[in-house]
């Protein structure tokens, strides 16, 4: 286990983020599924409406600076670091403070335009979340520079923690309401601030602050494109959870929310390879070093589809039995959403920023993005008017997201002039699809027989296993070596694989 610490790979530090990320969604889903539940589906939906409402505006208020910090890290001495850390952190303070305070000072507006009463209460209680909690963004940045992201994983674990005890215990042991989660989501977060305070400043203690020759403008100049297309990715994520708030009401809501998210393993994984990507793709002052990079993004793609492909598949067969797991039956009929938005995880899993960054084209980026949110409010207003029904809004939004996905990689590849996606790995990626699609209908069709007479939890472990068992078992007859990202992990953790590069 030490050994597997000290691993300093690029695969390891992107294992460790995806490690933590996986754990807080696995904690989020029990959250999620206590309270589905606890609460009643109209107070459940204002509940998820406030974390709506939380992840659309915090990608503003971020304004690019997490993204930022994680760029210009690797060039500074510890020293000029801990300055520059110092200065994201009063900055983060400031927004957290603005943030917070549009919050709980527009409240009554922002009910009004989701057409919910109570969300006006219910969001002046969560209003002092967005202060304590965006000072700790610049975490992950850190950890990922010192190659120390067991630290982040670590964090994530134990936030997460913290939330799920202090949303739920109170809902099943004192009330049963949206205000008593909120309170105690507020208590969990300030715990959180004090444990991300302390190991923010843990690899700069012993170290003065000392100015750098990085220039604000730099900085300014770096985050500016970022904070546009972040706001330009705001608007995108958020017309189809405005539109069903707004037109079906807070229980519809509810349900559409427990379905149509994005898969929390796909999310993990795409995350942690942007994330190890951008510090490379930052240093590719080259054209050997590009090519380099992107040869690694290409090996990245094929390791992604490999672990990710097989249970994409495997959830949209088996879609209703996961949503019914999670949730209980109540929200069976959330299984329509998660099944639409699995289709666009095909897609868009595979992180197109780094490469963006070092073509420089943010401006690009931003302006692929601000026309996409067009498209995708002015198709779904149109959606709203023909069809009138939350599915058929789902349905606009995955086309909208699918299509963005197909602009970006047809630029990069003209910019470049070349592709990523080569003709052998749409041919790889096609084969990991076809034979996941394969195994997963056979599952199924030999499973259905019993579907009805076991609870939800053992229909998954049974088909789970027999389709990984037969999925493993035929990989040769197509070329295929599932068990690579395993064995190269458990390497790592026997230090079979020590000083080798990544």
């Amino acid at each position: 286990m030490i050994q597997l610490l000290k691993d300093k790979s690029n695969i390891m530090q992107a294992f460790w983020l995806g490690f933590g990320r996986l754990s807080s969604f696995a904690l989020a889903f029990v959250s999620a599924a206590i309270l589905s539940r606890f609460l009643s589906k109209e107070d459940y939906g204002t509940y998820k409406q406030i974390m709506y409402l939380y992840a659309s505006f915090s990608l503003i208020f971020m304004a690019g600076l997490p993204e930022t910090l994680t760029y210009f890290l690797p060039k500074l001495k510890k020293e000029e670091q801990k300055y520059l850390v110092l200065q994201f952190e009063i900055i983060f303070i400031f927004l957290g403070l603005l943030f917070s305070s549009c919050l709980y000072f527009g409240s009554s507006t922002i009910a009004e335009i989701l057409n919910n009463p109570t969300l006006a209460d219910a969001l002046k209680i969560y209003a002092p979340v967005p202060l304590l909690l965006m000072p700790t963004f610049t975490m992950e940045s850190i950890y990922m520079n010192e190659h120390k992201s067991h630290y982040q994983a670590i964090y994530l674990i134990f936030s997460r923690f913290m939330v799920l005890c202090g949303i739920t215990l109170p809902v099943i042991f004192y009330q049963a309401s949206c205000q008593v989660a909120l309170h105690g989501l507020v208590f969990s977060s300030a715990c959180m601030l004090i444990v991300a305070l302390f190991l923010i400043a843990k690899p700069y203690k012993g170290y003065h602050c000392q100015r750098s020759h990085l220039n604000i403008r730099d900085v300014i100049g770096y985050s500016i494109p970022l904070l546009s297309a972040d706001f330009a990715l705001m608007l995108f994520n958020s017309a189809d959870q405005f539109f069903i708030s707004r037109y079906f009401g807070e229980a519809v809501f509810a349900e559409y929310s427990n379905g149509f998210i994005q898969f929390p393993l796909a999310t993990m994984v795409s995350g942690s390879v942007l994330t190890v990507l951008i510090p490379m793709f930052s240093q590719a002052n080259t054209t050997k070093k590009l090519n380099e990079a992107i040869r690694l993004w290409q090996n990245a793609i094929r390791k992604t589809s490999l672990l990710l492909y097989p249970i994409l598949v495997f959830c949209f067969f088996f879609a209703t039995e996961i949503v019914t797991f999670i949730y209980g039956k109540n929200y069976t009929c959330s299984a329509i959403y998660f099944q639409i938005i699995l289709i666009s995880n095909l897609f868009n899993i595979y992180p197109f920023l780094p490469l963006l960054l070092a073509l420089k084209k943010l401006k690009v980026y931003s302006s692929f993005y601000f026309l996409s949110a067009l498209s995708i409010w002015v198709t779904e207003a149109i959606g709203i008017r023909l069809f009138s029904s939350p599915i058929a809004i789902a349905c606009i939004s995955i086309t909208n997201t699918i299509l963005l996905v197909v602009v970006f990689y047809l630029y990069i590849k003209r910019e470049l002039q070349t592709t990523v996606f080569t003709s052998r790995i749409l041919l790889f990626l096609s084969k990991v699809l076809f034979h996941s699609l394969l195994t997963a209908s056979l599952i199924y069709w030999s499973t259905s027989a019993f579907q009805e007479s076991y609870p939800p939890l053992i229909t998954l472990l049974m088909a789970f296993l027999l389709f990984y068992l037969v999925l493993v078992a035929s990989s040769r007859l197509f070329g295929l070596n599932y068990m690579s990202i395993l064995v190269h992990l458990f390497n790592s953790f026997t230090n079979k694989n020590h000083g080798r590069s990544n």
